[in-house]
């Protein structure tokens, strides 16, 4: 089993990449920490066993060469636990760069052939559909919102995606996201991240009590509650051909 280190070295160059219909045919994953598990590690290696096309992994250690000069990271990058560095990093990928993106899960079908379903200029995002409505996330701050929960059938994951670049959907989800972290900057740099894992996992939709004395953003708030909502704006440019991942431990 290769480690993380061992893996990153054989990421492909990114200025190497072929285009499949201006899209390039590269699998972006992405681990921010000092640690990880053996079931991660094993699921990692599985994912690049079988993912069939180039990845590149994001670590601490090769992240900022691919931050643009023209578009710099939000100010609150420092001051973000590494799932919300995760969550950011992904869709400033997609947004700028598009291609693939792939959650530290376990695979056994490949990707190959998925870009030519962007032969049809309609198509922005390759996903594969919810399977259960409370896999969609909604904006907790405002609960009229979760009657997009019954539409999870019409929507897609960005667990394991592949995007077109500059889309009008990526574009709003990047704003959005620097709204909130506009919102939360204060807060941040008074209560910066001091763990790996994150917060709320066990009840992702939960409120932050005292927001002021403590790490101020939810779980999903930076992507499940932006990503979902916008999807079923653009739904019409969704397309559900990639294939599923092996639903087995990986953390």
């Amino acid at each position: 089993m290769k480690d993380l280190k061992t893996i990153e070295s054989n990421n492909a160059e990114i200025s190497n990449v072929k285009y499949v219909n201006n899209v390039p045919e590269v699998v972006f994953i992405i681990w921010f920490g000092n640690n990880i598990s053996d079931n991660r590690l094993s699921a990692l290696n599985s994912l690049i066993n079988n993912i069939g096309v180039p990845y590149i992994l994001i670590t601490d250690n090769n992240y900022q060469s691919f931050v643009l000069d023209n578009y710099p990271l939000h100010e609150a990058w420092n001051y973000l636990s590494c799932v919300h560095k995760a969550d950011y990093l992904r869709c400033y990928l997609l947004h700028h760069y598009g291609g693939g993106y792939h959650d530290i899960k376990y695979r056994d079908k490949n990707w190959i052939g998925q870009w030519n379903s962007f032969s049809d200029e309609n198509v922005w995002i390759i996903s594969r559909k919810e399977k259960q409505k409370g896999w969609v996330a909604y904006d907790v701050d405002n609960p009229d919102t979760k009657w997009l929960q019954n539409h999870y059938n019409e929507l897609g994951t960005m667990s394991w995606c592949i995007c077109r670049p500059n889309t009008s959907y990526t574009t709003e989800l990047i704003d959005k996201i620097h709204y909130k972290l506009d919102f939360h900057l204060i807060n941040l740099k008074k209560n910066p991240s001091t763990i790996q894992s994150g917060y709320y996992h066990k009840n992702p939709f939960k409120k932050i009590d005292n927001i002021e004395n403590n790490y101020p953003i939810r779980w999903l708030e930076i992507l499940g509650e932006l990503y979902h909502p916008l999807m079923y704006k653009y739904k019409q440019h969704l397309c559900f051909d990639l294939p599923d991942i092996i639903y087995k431990k990986y953390k």
